[in-house]
Parts: structure tokens; C-alpha cells; sequence
């Protein structure tokens, strides 16, 4: 039943702090698409309260703000429950529920999925995939990566499980999971499959196989999955049988969250690359849940994230293209190179902004912030895309080159014309002296036709060869 209010019940809390139903995991893929943001902002939409835990309810109402990363605006969405399955409590920790029972309320409803589509200004669209279950395969695994898009293997499938729900398959395109679309955004983009539409990486050619995105899970008391992230075997059979599907072994690393989580000790899980993250809520302070206090505001904040990194390897391997053949920087596609070098321009100035708020955000460790996760994020990339910026520096500094090498072709060009012109005139000058000369009249010799008239038809003659010489000389 779609778009149906999940039931907010209450919640039984026992000694130990154990909720009725059984504890449900949220699963989250953020997907970048390789399309521009919408021509028109879209007006700022109200929260909306009946799709509870998942992103569409955190729109805020805070004003827009033209420093750092605009806020993403809602375009679409969609929601189905599952009124079959038992209801599932999700978004507390243990840890609260123990210390706390009388003030943690976690979230209970049953097993739903949701489907948004968001446009982050300046940066594109973002897909966001949510599903809140009791039961299935983890999302967030060692020896898997939804973000591979090889063989069929990895996104193709991840798609088609969170599509399920709605009745539609990996090769389902936009206009299909929000009905419509096709009358806001460019009709042929919203026709072609999702898997054609993602944003690729930017480093090597293999990685061209690998979309920009990021997959988070949301668990209670995720100790014993942290540690089997972090410390799994890294050799025998299962780890060369994973190295050989996706051409990588992932590392995980071990990142606390604030200084004194609600669970000691506790920490969240981040893979290498910062294209996973396994969310253990026990990591969290004391007080806090998913949906009340600060932490479904750090997923929240990681989709424009996702649009920032996914735009600077569009722009990379947009770059990439124009300067395949650099002999062709001229004319109207100079123009159009130029306005694309100016866009990429402000959205490096932008990262730039990222990475201090990286380093601003990791003073604070003592309390859930909003942009906290995402601002890990952004400091452990910062590397990455600081070389990536220089990268795109470079070939900044070569279309430049281009651009002045224009602008002399332009200017030698005006100069042999100019030369041209000049000798011209001075040809004309000499033809119309001799012409004037020739107008003289002859009385010793009788003539048919004046010899003034001969001497005019002949210097127009010349002239106008002469004229027709220069043109033609003048040409590139």
C-alpha cells in the first residue's frame, strides 16, 4: 500500500531495555546521476511527517544560504509499507534504551522502502534508496560493493532490491519510479535505465566501472559488525574470491564519533575509499536517536556530499574530452570550454569550503553535529580531491594557453589583412595616377572612342583585379 502513514506506536521498554518487535536496520544508497541540476530551483517543500525515518521527512526550514553547499531540494519521492510483516522499533541504541529508558523513544512502524530524488544545486541530481527491514542481506559487507557496476554484478542488483517494493527492475529509468518526471526535467534523460545514468570515478580506466555514490546501514549495537568489518581475514579463499570480483579488497578503519559514545568504545566503520559506512547508533551520545536528535540529520547532509565528489570526476573526465584534441580549441567550442572551466571554477571554490568545514567540524566530537559525518567524509578525501583540483588547474591552464594562442591567430590574421587593404590602396593609387595620365587627350592620332574612356575602362579593369588578388590572398 503506497504512501501509506507508517504507525508510530508506542514502545514497551523493559529492565534491560529491550523494545517490542524485533530491531530494524535502514539501509541508504546514494546515487549521483549524470544530469544537470533542474534549470529553476524548485520552491522549498514542508517537511513531510508520514514518511518517518526516511530523508524525505528531513527537510528543514532553514533559510538558503549561498556559502558552502546549498541545502538539496526535494523534486520527487515515493513510499510503500508492508502492512504484512510485524512492525520493527529502529533508531535507538541499546545503550540509550539501558541508561535511559523513560526518555528514548525509538521509531516502530512497519517495513517500508522509499524512493526520493533530489536536486543539489550547482551539483546535480542525487537518487536516494531507503529501506527500513527486519531481515535480509546486509548492504554494507567486506566482500561486496553495491557501487561496482561490472558484469551486471553489484549496482545492477542492489537496485532491483530497493526497486522491488514498487514493482520495477534495475533497467527501470526515472520516469518509471516517479511517474511525470518527464514534465520537469529533459524528457530523453528520464527514458534512459538508472545504471546508464550514474556518475562514474575518475581515477584509472578500471575505476571508470565504479559509480559515485555511497551506501550507509544504520544498525543498533553494531559492535561485533564493526569488528568483523575492520578485522576480517584478509586472506583465504573468501578474501581472493572477493579481490577477484571487484579487482579491490577493501580496508576498513575504525572512526569514533563523538569522545564519549552512549556504548564505550563504540565506533562507526568507514571503508577506505569513504563509499560505505556501516552506522552503529551505540556510537552516538547518550540521548541521542535517529529520528529526534542530530543523527538522521548527518544522512541527511551527506547528499549533497555525494553531489560535490560526484561532480568534480564529472568535471574531470568533462575536462578529459576537451583537451582530447586540442588543435580544435577554437572558435564557438573555445567559448563553450570557457564557460565550462568557469562553472568548474566555483564548484572547486566550493570543495574548498568542504574541506575547512573538515577541519572546523572535528572540534567538536563531544556532541552529534548535523554535518558531522560529513564532514569525515570530506577530510578523508581531502587528499583526493585536493590532487584532482590541481589536476583540473592544469588543464585550466592549458585551455588559457589556448585561448591567448586564439587571440594571436585573430590578431595576425587583422594584420595581414590590414597589410592587404594597404597595398591595395596603394596599387589603386598608382593604377588611378596612370589613369589620369591616360585620360590626357591625343589630338595627333584620330580615334572611334574617346581616349579618355579607354584610359577609365582600363583602370577600372585593373582595379578591380587587383581587388579581387588581395581578397583572395588574404584568406586562410
Amino acid at each position: 500500500m503506497e504512501n501509506r502513514a507508517l504507525v508510530n506506536s508506542g514502545v514497551g521498554v523493559s529492565a534491560v531495555g529491550s523494545v517490542t518487535g524485533c530491531l530494524g536496520v535502514l539501509k541508504v544508497f546514494l546515487l549521483a546521476l549524470d544530469i544537470e541540476a533542474a534549470p529553476e530551483t524548485p520552491p522549498r517543500v514542508p517537511p513531510v511527517e508520514k514518511v518517518e525515518p526516511f530523508l524525505p521527512a528531513r527537510i528543514a526550514e532553514q533559510p538558503e544560504t549561498d556559502h558552502g553547499v546549498r541545502p538539496p531540494c526535494l523534486l520527487a519521492f515515493r513510499h510503500v509499507v508492508d502492512p504484512t510483516r510485524p512492525e520493527i522499533s529502529f533508531g535507538a541504541s541499546t545503550g540509550s534504551l539501558r541508561e535511559a529508558p523513560d526518555t528514548t523513544r525509538p521509531y516502530v512502524g512497519h517495513p517500508a522502502t522509499c524512493v526520493s530524488l533530489w536536486d543539489v544545486p550547482g551539483h546535480g541530481l542525487v537518487l536516494a534508496l531507503e529501506s527500513l527491514s527486519d531481515h535480509g542481506s546486509p548492504l554494507v559487507d567486506w566482500r561486496s560493493d553495491p557501487l561496482q557496476d561490472r558484469d551486471g554484478a553489484g549496482l545492477r542488483p542492489v537496485l532491483g532490491e530497493f526497486l522491488a517494493p514498487f514493482e520495477l527492475t534495475a533497467d527501470a529509468c526515472l520516469n518509471d519510479v516517479f511517474p511525470g518526471l518527464n514534465r520537469r526535467l529533459c524528457a530523453p534523460t528520464t527514458y534512459q535505465p538508472l545504471h546508464e545514468l550514474v556518475v562514474h570515478r575518475h581515477r584509472g580506466v578500471g575505476d571508470r566501472e565504479v559509480a559515485e555514490g555511497m551506501v550507509v546501514e544504520v544498525v543498533s549495537s553494531g559492535g561485533e559488525r564493526v569488528r568483523s568489518l575492520v578485522d576480517g581475514p584478509r586472506i583465504g579463499p573468501e578474501a581472493r574470491a572477493a579481490a577477484r570480483s571487484w579487482g579491490v579488497l577493501w580496508k576498513w578503519d575504525r572512526v569514533p564519533l563523538v569522545d564519549r559514545p552512549v556504548q564505550p568504545g563504540a565506533t562507526i566503520a568507514v571503508r577506505e575509499d569513504s563509499g560505505a559506512v556501516l552506522f552503529d547508533l551505540e556510537a552516538t551520545a547518550l540521548g541521542s536517536d535517529y529520528v529526534g536528535h542530530g543523527t538522521r540529520e548527518m544522512i541527511y547532509g551527506l547528499i549533497p556530499w555525494v553531489a560535490v565528489r560526484a561532480r568534480a570526476s564529472a568535471d574531470y573526465w568533462t575536462t578529459m574530452e576537451h583537451l582530447r584534441h586540442p588543435d580544435g580549441l577554437g572558435g564557438e567550442r573555445l567559448a563553450t570550454v570557457l564557460d565550462d572551466i568557469a562553472i568548474m571554477q566555483a564548484r572547486r571554490m566550493e570543495r574548498a569550503l568542504l574541506r575547512k568545514e573538515s577541519i572546523h567540524d572535528d572540534r567538536f566530537h563531544s556532541w552529534t553535529q548535523p554535518t558531522q559525518l560529513r564532514a569525515l567524509m570530506a577530510g578523508r578525501v581531502a587528499d583526493e580531491l585536493a590532487e584532482l583540483d590541481a589536476e583540473l588547474s592544469e588543464a585550466v591552464d592549458i585551455v588559457e594557453h589556448a585561448l591567448l594562442r586564439s587571440a594571436e591567430l585573430r590578431g595576425a590574421r587583422h594584420t595581414r589583412l590590414a597589410k592587404g587593404w594597404s597595398a591595395a590602396a596603394s596599387v589603386i593609387a598608382v593604377v588611378a595616377l596612370f589613369a589620369a595620365l591616360a585620360a590626357v587627350p591625343d589630338t595627333s592620332q584620330p580615334t572611334l572612342f574617346p581616349h579618355w574612356l579607354h584610359a577609365l575602362t582600363t583602370s577600372i579593369a585593373l582595379t578591380l583585379g587587383i581587388v579581387i588578388a588581395v581578397v583572395v590572398w588574404r584568406r586562410p
